[in-house]
Protein backbone atom coordinates (compact mmCIF):
# COMPACT_ATOMS: atom_id res chain seq x y z
CA UNK A 1 0.00 0.00 0.00
CA UNK A 2 0.87 3.06 -0.71
CA UNK A 3 1.19 6.07 2.11
CA UNK A 4 -1.51 7.60 0.64
CA UNK A 5 -3.49 4.36 0.82
CA UNK A 6 -2.56 3.69 4.46
CA UNK A 7 -3.59 7.14 5.43
CA UNK A 8 -6.64 6.81 3.93
CA UNK A 9 -7.31 3.01 5.48
CA UNK A 10 -6.52 4.24 8.83
CA UNK A 11 -9.08 7.07 8.66
CA UNK A 12 -11.58 4.44 7.84
CA UNK A 13 -10.25 1.88 10.43
CA UNK A 14 -10.11 4.35 13.29
CA UNK A 15 -11.89 5.39 10.42
CA UNK A 16 -26.30 -1.93 20.08
CA UNK A 17 -32.30 -3.33 22.43
CA UNK A 18 -35.66 -2.90 21.17
CA UNK A 19 -38.15 -0.20 22.01
CA UNK A 20 -40.11 2.17 20.12
CA UNK A 21 -39.24 5.07 22.82
CA UNK A 22 -35.59 5.06 21.52
CA UNK A 23 -36.47 5.18 17.73
CA UNK A 24 -36.18 2.15 16.48
CA UNK A 25 -37.68 1.09 12.64
CA UNK A 26 -37.60 -1.75 11.49
CA UNK A 27 -35.71 -3.51 8.32
CA UNK A 28 -36.59 -6.18 5.96
CA UNK A 29 -34.81 -9.53 6.65
CA UNK A 30 -31.11 -9.23 5.80
CA UNK A 31 -29.29 -11.20 3.48
CA UNK A 32 -27.32 -14.25 4.07
CA UNK A 33 -24.93 -16.33 2.11
CA UNK A 34 -25.13 -18.87 4.77
CA UNK A 35 -22.12 -21.19 6.25
CA UNK A 36 -18.36 -21.68 5.34
CA UNK A 37 -16.89 -24.85 7.39
CA UNK A 38 -13.36 -25.31 7.24
CA UNK A 39 -10.79 -27.28 10.26
CA UNK A 40 -11.32 -26.30 14.26
CA UNK A 41 -9.50 -24.16 15.83
CA UNK A 42 -7.32 -24.99 19.16
CA UNK A 43 -8.98 -23.01 22.49
CA UNK A 44 -6.21 -20.24 22.23
CA UNK A 45 -3.76 -18.81 20.20
CA UNK A 46 -3.18 -15.72 17.67
CA UNK A 47 -5.87 -14.49 15.28
CA UNK A 48 -4.79 -11.95 13.08
CA UNK A 49 -6.45 -10.60 10.29
CA UNK A 50 -5.49 -10.12 6.14
CA UNK A 51 -7.98 -7.12 5.20
CA UNK A 52 -6.71 -7.05 1.85
CA UNK A 53 -5.17 -9.56 -1.05
CA UNK A 54 -6.11 -12.44 0.17
CA UNK A 55 -9.24 -11.47 2.68
CA UNK A 56 -9.26 -13.99 6.10
CA UNK A 57 -8.78 -14.84 9.23
CA UNK A 58 -5.25 -16.39 10.06
CA UNK A 59 -5.22 -18.63 13.32
CA UNK A 60 -1.70 -19.39 14.92
CA UNK A 61 -1.29 -21.12 18.18
CA UNK A 62 1.14 -19.89 21.19
CA UNK A 63 3.95 -21.66 19.91
CA UNK A 64 5.13 -23.39 16.93
CA UNK A 65 5.15 -22.05 12.98
CA UNK A 66 1.76 -23.53 11.89
CA UNK A 67 -1.28 -22.06 10.66
CA UNK A 68 -4.54 -22.78 9.42
CA UNK A 69 -6.13 -20.18 7.05
CA UNK A 70 -9.92 -19.02 6.89
CA UNK A 71 -10.83 -17.49 3.39
CA UNK A 72 -13.73 -14.78 4.21
CA UNK A 73 -14.23 -13.53 0.66
CA UNK A 74 -12.45 -11.51 -2.50
CA UNK A 75 -11.06 -8.80 -2.24
CA UNK A 76 -14.37 -6.73 -4.05
CA UNK A 77 -16.57 -7.77 -0.47
CA UNK A 78 -14.24 -7.31 1.69
CA UNK A 79 -12.39 -4.27 2.84
CA UNK A 80 -12.25 -4.29 7.06
CA UNK A 81 -9.58 -2.84 8.86
CA UNK A 82 -9.84 -4.25 11.85
CA UNK A 83 -12.28 -6.70 13.56
CA UNK A 84 -13.81 -7.34 16.96
CA UNK A 85 -13.05 -10.86 19.28
CA UNK A 86 -15.30 -11.63 22.27
CA UNK A 87 -14.76 -14.82 23.75
CA UNK A 88 -14.99 -17.50 20.45
CA UNK A 89 -16.67 -15.07 18.01
CA UNK A 90 -15.19 -12.86 15.72
CA UNK A 91 -16.72 -9.88 13.59
CA UNK A 92 -15.96 -7.67 10.79
CA UNK A 93 -17.44 -5.65 8.39
CA UNK A 94 -17.12 -4.38 5.05
CA UNK A 95 -18.10 -0.81 4.04
CA UNK A 96 -20.14 0.76 1.53
CA UNK A 97 -17.35 0.04 -1.39
CA UNK A 98 -17.49 -3.31 -0.70
CA UNK A 99 -20.99 -4.56 -0.42
CA UNK A 100 -22.28 -3.50 3.37
CA UNK A 101 -21.51 -6.62 4.43
CA UNK A 102 -21.38 -8.33 8.00
CA UNK A 103 -18.87 -11.16 8.93
CA UNK A 104 -19.88 -13.47 11.96
CA UNK A 105 -17.18 -16.28 12.52
CA UNK A 106 -17.42 -19.01 15.38
CA UNK A 107 -13.65 -19.38 16.14
CA UNK A 108 -14.30 -23.00 17.53
CA UNK A 109 -15.52 -24.53 14.37
CA UNK A 110 -13.87 -21.67 11.79
CA UNK A 111 -17.64 -21.27 10.17
CA UNK A 112 -18.29 -18.04 8.80
CA UNK A 113 -21.56 -16.24 7.74
CA UNK A 114 -21.84 -13.49 5.88
CA UNK A 115 -25.13 -10.74 6.24
CA UNK A 116 -25.94 -8.54 3.82
CA UNK A 117 -26.53 -4.72 5.91
CA UNK A 118 -28.58 -2.02 4.56
CA UNK A 119 -27.07 -0.44 1.17
CA UNK A 120 -24.87 2.00 0.90
CA UNK A 121 -25.13 2.18 4.77
CA UNK A 122 -21.13 2.10 5.00
CA UNK A 123 -20.56 0.10 8.72
CA UNK A 124 -17.60 1.19 10.65
CA UNK A 125 -17.57 -1.32 13.40
CA UNK A 126 -19.58 -4.86 14.46
CA UNK A 127 -20.02 -5.41 18.34
CA UNK A 128 -21.55 -9.31 20.04
CA UNK A 129 -24.14 -8.03 22.06
CA UNK A 130 -26.74 -9.76 24.75
CA UNK A 131 -29.25 -11.52 22.97
CA UNK A 132 -32.93 -12.78 24.25
CA UNK A 133 -34.45 -16.03 23.72
CA UNK A 134 -31.76 -18.42 22.43
CA UNK A 135 -30.80 -15.43 20.00
CA UNK A 136 -27.69 -14.00 18.62
CA UNK A 137 -27.18 -10.18 18.39
CA UNK A 138 -25.00 -8.27 16.82
CA UNK A 139 -24.70 -4.44 16.54
CA UNK A 140 -22.90 -2.76 13.16
CA UNK A 141 -22.38 1.35 13.50
CA UNK A 142 -23.25 2.29 10.18
CA UNK A 143 -21.86 5.65 9.39
CA UNK A 144 -23.67 6.64 6.19
CA UNK A 145 -27.57 6.71 7.87
CA UNK A 146 -26.73 8.14 10.96
CA UNK A 147 -27.97 4.62 12.64
CA UNK A 148 -26.70 1.36 14.31
CA UNK A 149 -28.04 -1.78 12.62
CA UNK A 150 -29.16 -4.88 15.47
CA UNK A 151 -29.10 -7.81 13.72
CA UNK A 152 -30.40 -11.41 15.71
CA UNK A 153 -30.16 -14.77 14.80
CA UNK A 154 -30.34 -18.46 16.03
CA UNK A 155 -27.72 -21.06 14.79
CA UNK A 156 -28.23 -21.10 10.65
CA UNK A 157 -31.71 -19.38 10.55
CA UNK A 158 -32.52 -16.05 8.88
CA UNK A 159 -31.40 -12.77 10.24
CA UNK A 160 -33.73 -10.11 10.82
CA UNK A 161 -32.32 -6.56 11.86
CA UNK A 162 -34.20 -3.46 13.49
CA UNK A 163 -32.66 -0.18 13.71
CA UNK A 164 -32.16 3.00 16.31
CA UNK A 165 -31.62 5.56 14.59
CA UNK A 166 -30.57 9.39 15.32
CA UNK A 167 -27.43 8.01 16.44
CA UNK A 168 -24.87 10.89 15.74
CA UNK A 169 -23.41 12.51 12.75
CA UNK A 170 -20.85 9.23 11.69
CA UNK A 171 -21.69 6.64 14.36
CA UNK A 172 -18.42 4.59 14.28
CA UNK A 173 -18.51 1.81 16.99
CA UNK A 174 -20.98 0.70 20.37
CA UNK A 175 -21.14 -1.12 23.35
CA UNK A 176 -23.59 -2.10 26.33
CA UNK A 177 -23.49 -1.06 29.55
CA UNK A 178 -26.37 -2.00 32.21
CA UNK A 179 -29.85 -0.99 31.02
CA UNK A 180 -28.46 1.37 27.14
CA UNK A 181 -26.91 0.80 24.13
CA UNK A 182 -23.73 3.54 23.87
CA UNK A 183 -22.51 4.64 20.57
CA UNK A 184 -19.62 6.61 19.33
CA UNK A 185 -20.26 9.22 17.32
CA UNK A 186 -17.26 10.33 15.02
CA UNK A 187 -18.78 13.57 14.42
CA UNK A 188 -17.30 13.42 11.19
CA UNK A 189 -19.27 13.70 7.41
CA UNK A 190 -18.80 10.26 6.49
CA UNK A 191 -20.88 10.42 4.15
CA UNK A 192 -19.29 12.92 1.92
CA UNK A 193 -15.44 12.92 2.64
CA UNK A 194 -14.91 11.99 6.13
CA UNK A 195 -13.97 15.93 7.31
CA UNK A 196 -14.36 16.10 10.85
CA UNK A 197 -17.16 18.21 12.14
CA UNK A 198 -16.32 18.68 15.49
CA UNK A 199 -15.15 16.42 19.09
CA UNK A 200 -15.99 12.91 19.17
CA UNK A 201 -19.49 12.39 20.96
CA UNK A 202 -20.70 9.20 23.14
CA UNK A 203 -24.49 9.08 22.74
CA UNK A 204 -26.15 6.81 25.54
CA UNK A 205 -29.73 5.65 24.31
CA UNK A 206 -31.49 3.63 26.96
CA UNK A 207 -33.94 0.45 26.72
CA UNK A 208 -36.71 2.23 28.05
CA UNK A 209 -38.10 5.95 27.87
CA UNK A 210 -36.98 8.59 26.00
CA UNK A 211 -34.08 10.40 27.31
CA UNK A 212 -30.63 10.26 26.09
CA UNK A 213 -27.34 10.87 27.60
CA UNK A 214 -24.38 12.76 25.19
CA UNK A 215 -20.98 13.32 26.33
CA UNK A 216 -18.57 15.60 24.30
CA UNK A 217 -15.10 14.42 24.16
CA UNK A 218 -13.23 17.79 24.57
CA UNK A 219 -10.29 17.96 22.13
CA UNK A 220 -10.59 13.83 20.71
CA UNK A 221 -11.32 14.16 16.90
CA UNK A 222 -11.01 11.46 14.50
CA UNK A 223 -13.54 10.50 11.37
CA UNK A 224 -12.66 6.81 13.17
CA UNK A 225 -13.51 6.96 16.91
CA UNK A 226 -13.67 3.42 18.72
CA UNK A 227 -14.38 1.95 21.76
CA UNK A 228 -12.74 -0.29 24.85
CA UNK A 229 -14.86 -1.46 27.87
CA UNK A 230 -12.94 -2.35 31.01
CA UNK A 231 -16.03 -2.94 34.01
CA UNK A 232 -17.43 0.49 34.18
CA UNK A 233 -15.04 2.59 32.53
CA UNK A 234 -14.65 3.20 28.55
CA UNK A 235 -11.68 4.33 26.55
CA UNK A 236 -12.77 6.11 23.52
CA UNK A 237 -10.03 6.98 20.86
CA UNK A 238 -9.98 8.38 17.58
CA UNK A 239 -6.79 9.01 15.16
CA UNK A 240 -6.95 12.58 15.03
CA UNK A 241 -7.60 15.22 11.86
CA UNK A 242 -5.51 15.14 9.11
CA UNK A 243 -5.70 16.58 5.40
CA UNK A 244 -5.08 14.14 2.56
CA UNK A 245 -5.42 16.71 -0.47
CA UNK A 246 -1.97 16.79 -1.32
CA UNK A 247 1.54 15.55 -0.37
CA UNK A 248 2.91 16.46 2.50
CA UNK A 249 -0.13 15.75 3.79
CA UNK A 250 -0.88 18.25 7.06
CA UNK A 251 -1.64 17.10 10.61
CA UNK A 252 -4.75 19.17 12.56
CA UNK A 253 -5.04 17.46 15.35
CA UNK A 254 -3.17 14.64 16.58
CA UNK A 255 -5.18 11.48 17.92
CA UNK A 256 -6.08 10.85 21.30
CA UNK A 257 -8.28 9.00 24.17
CA UNK A 258 -10.80 9.75 26.94
CA UNK A 259 -11.24 7.67 29.68
CA UNK A 260 -14.96 8.07 30.51
CA UNK A 261 -16.68 7.30 33.70
CA UNK A 262 -19.89 4.98 32.35
CA UNK A 263 -22.22 5.18 35.50
CA UNK A 264 -21.01 9.05 36.80
CA UNK A 265 -21.71 9.78 32.70
CA UNK A 266 -18.37 11.87 32.76
CA UNK A 267 -15.17 12.12 31.45
CA UNK A 268 -12.73 11.32 33.80
CA UNK A 269 -9.08 11.80 31.40
CA UNK A 270 -7.80 12.80 28.04
CA UNK A 271 -4.74 12.08 26.75
CA UNK A 272 -3.24 13.27 23.37
CA UNK A 273 -0.64 11.39 21.35
CA UNK A 274 3.00 12.85 20.76
CA UNK A 275 3.05 15.47 18.62
CA UNK A 276 2.75 15.42 14.64
CA UNK A 277 1.48 11.36 15.29
CA UNK A 278 -1.27 9.79 13.62
CA UNK A 279 -3.82 7.27 14.65
CA UNK A 280 -4.88 5.55 17.76
CA UNK A 281 -5.60 2.08 17.67
CA UNK A 282 -6.23 0.87 20.87
CA UNK A 283 -6.24 -2.69 22.60
CA UNK A 284 -6.18 -3.62 26.48
CA UNK A 285 -3.31 -5.97 26.97
CA UNK A 286 -3.91 -9.24 28.66
CA UNK A 287 -1.44 -7.75 30.99
CA UNK A 288 -3.88 -4.13 32.35
CA UNK A 289 -2.14 -1.65 30.38
CA UNK A 290 -3.52 0.07 27.02
CA UNK A 291 -1.41 -0.54 23.76
CA UNK A 292 -1.85 2.04 21.49
CA UNK A 293 -0.99 2.03 17.46
CA UNK A 294 -0.54 5.08 15.34
CA UNK A 295 1.82 6.69 12.85
CA UNK A 296 4.99 8.42 13.99
CA UNK A 297 4.60 10.96 11.28
CA UNK A 298 2.07 11.69 7.78
CA UNK A 299 6.01 11.10 6.00
CA UNK A 300 6.92 8.32 6.92
CA UNK A 301 4.21 6.48 8.15
CA UNK A 302 6.46 4.41 10.61
CA UNK A 303 4.70 1.98 12.53
CA UNK A 304 4.90 2.47 16.67
CA UNK A 305 3.30 1.27 19.65
CA UNK A 306 2.59 3.19 23.05
CA UNK A 307 1.92 1.34 26.35
CA UNK A 308 -0.32 3.28 28.35
CA UNK A 309 -1.27 3.01 32.01
CA UNK A 310 -4.96 2.97 32.60
CA UNK A 311 -5.06 4.92 35.96
CA UNK A 312 -3.82 8.02 34.74
CA UNK A 313 -3.28 7.05 31.00
CA UNK A 314 0.30 8.50 30.98
CA UNK A 315 3.08 6.66 28.85
CA UNK A 316 5.04 3.96 30.07
CA UNK A 317 8.41 5.66 28.03
CA UNK A 318 11.55 4.51 27.34
CA UNK A 319 14.44 6.93 27.73
CA UNK A 320 14.55 7.76 24.09
CA UNK A 321 10.91 7.89 22.99
CA UNK A 322 7.05 7.45 24.14
CA UNK A 323 6.55 4.88 22.25
CA UNK A 324 7.97 1.26 22.99
CA UNK A 325 11.75 0.76 21.72
CA UNK A 326 11.39 -2.81 19.77
CA UNK A 327 14.51 -5.13 19.01
CA UNK A 328 15.46 -7.61 16.80
CA UNK A 329 18.14 -10.38 18.70
CA UNK A 330 20.98 -8.82 17.20
CA UNK A 331 19.71 -5.31 18.64
CA UNK A 332 18.85 -3.60 15.15
CA UNK A 333 15.64 -1.63 15.34
CA UNK A 334 12.22 -3.00 14.78
CA UNK A 335 8.72 -1.82 13.73
CA UNK A 336 5.18 -3.38 13.55
CA UNK A 337 1.71 -2.36 14.10
CA UNK A 338 -1.73 -3.28 16.34
CA UNK A 339 -0.20 -4.81 18.93
CA UNK A 340 -1.62 -6.37 22.23
CA UNK A 341 0.73 -7.88 25.42
CA UNK A 342 -0.27 -11.72 27.19
CA UNK A 343 -0.40 -11.75 30.28
CA UNK A 344 3.04 -11.59 30.77
CA UNK A 345 3.85 -8.84 29.19
CA UNK A 346 4.65 -10.24 25.87
CA UNK A 347 3.50 -7.90 22.95
CA UNK A 348 2.33 -9.22 20.45
CA UNK A 349 2.12 -7.09 16.89
CA UNK A 350 2.16 -7.74 13.22
CA UNK A 351 4.09 -6.49 10.55
CA UNK A 352 4.12 -6.61 6.46
CA UNK A 353 7.32 -7.11 4.54
CA UNK A 354 7.75 -7.31 0.87
CA UNK A 355 4.57 -7.95 -1.10
CA UNK A 356 2.87 -7.35 2.10
CA UNK A 357 3.70 -11.08 3.15
CA UNK A 358 2.53 -10.51 7.47
CA UNK A 359 5.11 -11.93 10.24
CA UNK A 360 3.34 -12.11 13.81
CA UNK A 361 5.94 -10.41 16.17
CA UNK A 362 6.49 -11.29 19.74
CA UNK A 363 8.93 -9.42 21.75
CA UNK A 364 10.27 -9.61 25.43
CA UNK A 365 8.73 -7.81 28.05
CA UNK A 366 12.22 -5.51 27.45
CA UNK A 367 11.35 -5.10 23.71
CA UNK A 368 13.67 -7.95 22.30
CA UNK A 369 12.01 -10.00 19.40
CA UNK A 370 11.50 -13.81 21.04
CA UNK A 371 9.57 -14.99 17.96
CA UNK A 372 8.46 -14.59 14.52
CA UNK A 373 6.33 -16.70 12.66
CA UNK A 374 3.94 -16.47 8.89
CA UNK A 375 0.69 -15.29 8.95
CA UNK A 376 -0.40 -14.96 5.33
CA UNK A 377 -0.34 -11.70 3.62
CA UNK A 378 -2.16 -8.35 3.75
CA UNK A 379 -2.67 -7.96 7.61
CA UNK A 380 -4.48 -5.40 8.83
CA UNK A 381 -5.16 -5.95 12.42
CA UNK A 382 -4.65 -8.98 15.22
CA UNK A 383 -5.64 -10.40 18.97
CA UNK A 384 -4.68 -12.58 21.29
CA UNK A 385 -7.28 -15.53 22.16
CA UNK A 386 -6.85 -16.48 25.78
Amino acid sequence: MTPQDRSRATVRRHALVSSAAVLLTALAACGDDGINNSAPQPPRGIIVLDGFIQPGLTFLGDTGSASTKLTLAPTTQFDAEGFTLLRDTVLAVSSRDAGDLLYVTDVRTSTTRRIQLPTRSNPSRARLLTGTGGQTLVGAALRDSSSVALVSFAGAGTATSTRITNAGTCPTDLFQFENATWIVDANANCKVNYAVQGDVRLIRVPNTGTTRDTIVLPGLRGSGASALIDGDVAYISAGGDASFASFPYTLLATGGIAKVDLRGKRVLLNKKMPANSYGAGVKLGLDGFLYVSLYQDLASFTNRIIKVRTADLSFVTSASADWLVLTSASGTAVTCGSGQADALGRLHCIQNGTGSVTSLLVFSPAGTEVRRVAANQGGVDMAIRP
